[in-house]
């Protein structure tokens, strides 16, 4: 280094940080006597704060979400997320570079509540009969509630089929379901709580068993 940057960026001597293996900064002194420099100790690398991090994807996540059940996944912005969020859109877009990349992760954060809480009800020691019921009661209990929910899977529906990764969630979502429920159905009918039947029931509703 010349003489004019060593007096300048260090007049009196002193240290920066330098980039050993990018994992692990050293730290480089110089000698303003001597007009030389050293090598000194490792630094403790940055340690990133997991559940920070976690917490705060999180939120925008969730806002997201909220932005979406307003206004439709058409006319929200990561900028309207953020203001939502109370977070900086530099914050955001360390999560989530694009829009679409924020309304992927709304779908996956809803389609993991709905699994958990169904497979919490799947797992529960009641009857086939009550579980199944409990899965409905899950689903529609508030007209409201559930109407705006349904708008927007009906909303990331034109996602599923145009975007691939968007199908694939919904199709393993749906997997999951039938899953579920075939085990429930099975269980029933083992018990004798349900039976085949080749006509639709009379309330409108058929169950379609497959092997």
């Amino acid at each position: 280094l010349s003489p004019w940057f060593q007096s300048q960026v260090f007049p009196e001597g002193g240290a920066f940080h330098a980039l050993g293996d990018l994992t692990s900064p050293i730290q480089i002194i110089y000698d303003k006597p001597s007009g030389r420099f050293e090598k000194g100790g490792m630094m403790s690398p940055r340690r990133v704060d997991l559940a920070l991090t976690a917490r705060r994807r999180e939120a925008l996540i969730k806002a997201g979400y909220l932005e979406i059940l307003e206004k439709g996944l058409n006319a929200i912005s990561i900028d309207s997320v953020v203001a939502r969020a109370g977070s900086s859109k530099g914050g955001a877009l360390h999560y989530f570079h694009t829009k679409e990349d924020l309304l992927f992760a709304v779908l996956e954060w809803l389609l993991d509540e709905l699994t958990r809480s169904l497979d919490q009800v799947a797992a529960s020691d009641e009857s086939p009969r009550a579980r199944l019921a409990a899965e409905l009661e899950l689903l529609f209990h508030s007209t409201e509630v559930n109407r705006k929910l349904y708008l927007v899977l009906f909303d990331y529906v034109s996602f599923g089929t145009r975007l691939d990764r968007f199908r694939i969630l919904f199709d393993a979502f749906f997997s999951k379901c039938r899953a579920r429920d075939r085990e429930i159905i099975a269980e029933g009918i083992r018990q004798q709580q349900f039976r085949l039947t080749n006509h639709r029931a009379r309330d409108g509703y058929s169950l379609l068993l497959t092997p």
